[in-house]
């Protein structure tokens, strides 16, 4: 009989999403079924990017926000989902809210010893929320420890952050398959003599569209440089520099291809978990230019794959730099490669999950 894995996850879209969709398909010998809530960004045809097998369950209760009633009741309906699956050996919560209350029902359910608990970008990292609410995030994350389970984070520096607050955690780097990421099909044929800076993502506060608009800004008197966002969001208005081009929302295969031609990566981001888009990046063979924030932080060996940077003129500082000098570029971009084959690629994440899900069974 397939071990029986259970995934819980209320923020089925993003990077969550893909982290899902990559983990399933590369562990087709064990049973999965996804407890799963919606959002505006969850993929209307998401079943065909999972294996034919894998169960679906609709959490419908599930919503992002801390909200008491709907919580409430999103976790007894979480509850009366589980007492109706027999047989369960692991069961993976995905994101906080999951998090919380999946651990919660587990252990009224007796099935702490079979929990793992992936944040995928702890809510204590946020920026944008009241130093109340984040003290109220960490509560409940301590809280949540004590009903028992595994914290998994999914980069070391995400890890230190639990360990911080007392709460004990490890981690499994995400990963990815850089032969998917360039696979050759029919992808747009670009040719530009620009120098193209960019980066994939929701345009949300979490990305910090505020400052990569003002380095682009710094950048104007330039037409030969230009800045791209791959993606959308509803802060999309911050980016309205004359030099920035937004793409909105694409398919896997365009935010492929329109990797092709960036000449280096920048992430403006305030938190991560361990980001998919820069893995992404780094199998086209890019140089970075990172925000030193959690999750960043773990992609970057400087002067071999690229710059964090703290400020915005150390940023532009960094991007001067790469600008000026194409055999750094290069240099870089081959650095990148090699660290996300070596450190970050889906065998090592698909081998460190069968040791955990073992462990548990």
């Amino acid at each position: 009989m397939k071990m029986r894995i259970i995934h819980i996850v209320e923020s089925f879209a993003g990077g969550v999403y893909d982290f899902l969709s990559n983990l399933i398909s590369n562990l087709s010998e064990y049973e999965h079924w996804i407890i799963y809530g919606r959002r505006k960004n969850t993929p209307i045809d998401f079943k065909e990017d999972f294996p034919l097998g894998t169960k679906f369950i609709f959490w419908k209760s599930a919503i992002r926000n801390i909200n008491p009633k709907r919580d409430f009741k999103a976790f007894f309906e979480l509850l009366n989902i589980l007492k109706r699956i027999k047989n369960v050996n692991v069961l993976h919560l995905h994101s906080s809210k999951a998090g919380f209350l999946g651990r919660l029902a587990a252990k009224i359910l007796g099935l702490s010893d079979k929990v793992i608990y992936t944040s995928h970008g702890a809510s204590f990292l946020r920026k944008d929320i009241s130093k109340w609410k984040l003290k109220q995030f960490i509560y409940l994350e301590k809280i949540a420890a004590k009903f028992g389970g595994k914290v998994v984070a999914c980069s070391r520096s995400e890890a230190q952050e639990f360990i911080k607050y007392g709460i004990s955690a490890d981690y499994v780097y995400n990963g990815i398959d850089c032969k998917i990421v360039n696979f050759p099909n029919e992808r747009k044929n670009f040719k530009t003599k620009l120098i193209i800076i960019g980066t994939i993502g929701r345009i949300t506060y979490q990305k910090n569209p505020s400052l990569f608009n003002k380095i682009a800004q710094y950048f104007l008197g330039d037409p030969k440089i230009k800045f791209l966002w791959i993606g959308d969001g509803e802060l999309r208005k911050e980016l309205y520099s004359p030099n920035i081009e937004v793409t909105g929302w694409l398919s896997r295969d365009e935010t492929y291809s329109y990797l092709d031609i960036l000449d280096i990566y920048l992430s403006t981001s305030l938190w991560e978990g361990l980001p998919l888009s820069v893995l992404q990046a780094m199998c086209k063979g890019k140089p970075l230019v990172l925000s030193d924030c959690v999750g960043n932080k773990d992609l970057v060996e400087s002067y071999i794959n690229g710059f964090l940077y703290k400020k915005e003129d150390e940023a532009i500082k960094y991007i001067k730099q790469l600008i000026d000098d194409i055999d750094l570029r290069r240099v870089l971009g081959k650095g990148s490669l090699n660290i996300v084959k070596n450190k970050f690629s889906m065998d090592k994440m698909i081998t460190r999950y069968k040791k955990l899900y073992n462990n548990l069974n």
